[in-house]
């Protein structure tokens, strides 16, 4: 797989968006913020979800190294999701 999507979350309180990083596809960067929030609790996004989205913001190829941007396209509240207790 050459291409991978570009996600940055967007801070409504700030109104900036946190540096991008790149994940395989939608379902893969959900489970990665998900996890974070479940390790870390006292984070920010754990502390206070309804502040921040998951936005994706272009593409990323890594074969080439060419980063293709787009319009941030709201992915996911982070108050929506349960992080649910392991």
């Amino acid at each position: 797989m050459d291409k991978k999507l570009l996600f940055a979350i967007y801070d409504k309180t700030t109104e900036l968006y946190e540096a991008p990083f790149v994940d395989i596809n939608r379902g893969t960067a959900l489970r990665r913020i998900q996890d974070l929030m479940r390790s870390h609790p006292d984070s920010p996004y754990s502390k206070f979800p309804a502040d921040f989205q998951l936005t994706v913001i272009g593409t990323w190829n890594e074969n080439v190294g060419d980063i293709i941007s787009d319009k941030p396209i709201i992915f996911q509240e982070l108050e929506d999701l349960q992080v649910k207790e392991l």
